[in-house]
């Protein structure tokens, strides 16, 4: 796993020399070189307004209680992800962690933040056009075997819908011309070796996805849980294009 060790100053600077990319319930995702950075929300809004002489106080006070002292992310799970990619193929997981140094013994190696994989030039998914039927139908296709290739490895992406989404799903998935890559994956959310259960939540989350796509079809939408489910299920959806 990989450590990137900082002191407030240089977080302060990392945080002024990246692009925000996006921002979630928990945290925010920059760009950091050729990677990404994803940090504690409400350090990251801190130190980005602030003036960079008061990085270090910043930093301080906002550890300065012992129940606020925890990583961002569970380390664990994170050091187990990155420990994976070499059996992993489809799937881009976290590399490592972000922890601070020259801080006070107290808070000295938190990790306020984790370092994951950017994916330039990529698209949601949800900016598909649903109209590009064969596209669409070989993204979906691509991404079933990811999410199997992670069920088989004990990985549970069971946030492929984003929770939070009202009308319109959202979806923690991306695209690069044919090619899908499931984002997103750290968090309580994500289930990994002895947390890993079953894949049934995934596999459950990827059919509503193709149902979403397919909705002008008119198949019938079930509740799917597995690999065969949600591959009869493109299959129904190819030959209903196909007419």
């Amino acid at each position: 796993m990989r450590e990137l060790k900082v002191s407030p100053e240089e977080l302060k600077n990392i945080i002024d020399n990246g692009k925000t990319l996006g921002k979630g319930f928990f945290g925010t995702v920059f760009t950091y070189k050729d990677k990404l950075i994803k940090l504690d929300n409400s350090l990251y809004n801190l130190l980005k307004i602030n003036d960079p002489i008061l990085a270090r106080e910043v930093v301080e006070d906002h550890y300065k209680f012992p129940d606020q002292r925890e990583d961002f992310n569970n380390r664990d799970q994170i050091e187990y992800l990155s420990g994976m990619q070499k059996n992993i193929k489809l799937t881009k997981l976290p590399e490592g962690i972000v922890t601070l140094k020259d801080v006070n013994s107290k808070i000295n190696g938190i990790s306020p933040g984790i370092i994951i994989p950017y994916h330039m030039n990529h698209q949601k998914l949800e900016k598909l056009s649903k109209k590009d039927y064969q596209k669409v139908l070989i993204i979906l296709k691509n991404l079933l075997l990811a999410v199997r290739e992670l069920a088989d490895n004990r990985i549970a992406q069971e946030d492929l819908i984003e929770a939070n989404s009202k009308n319109k799903h959202k979806y923690n998935v991306m695209y690069k011309d044919t090619t899908p890559q499931i984002i997103d994956l750290s968090g309580d959310l994500v289930a990994e070796g002895d947390y890993f259960i079953n894949a049934k939540e995934m596999y459950k989350q990827l059919g509503s996805i193709i149902f979403d796509f397919a909705d002008e079809t008119n198949i019938k939408r079930v509740d799917l849980s597995s690999f065969e489910e949600n591959k009869e299920l493109l299959e129904e959806f190819e030959r209903k294009i196909a007419k």
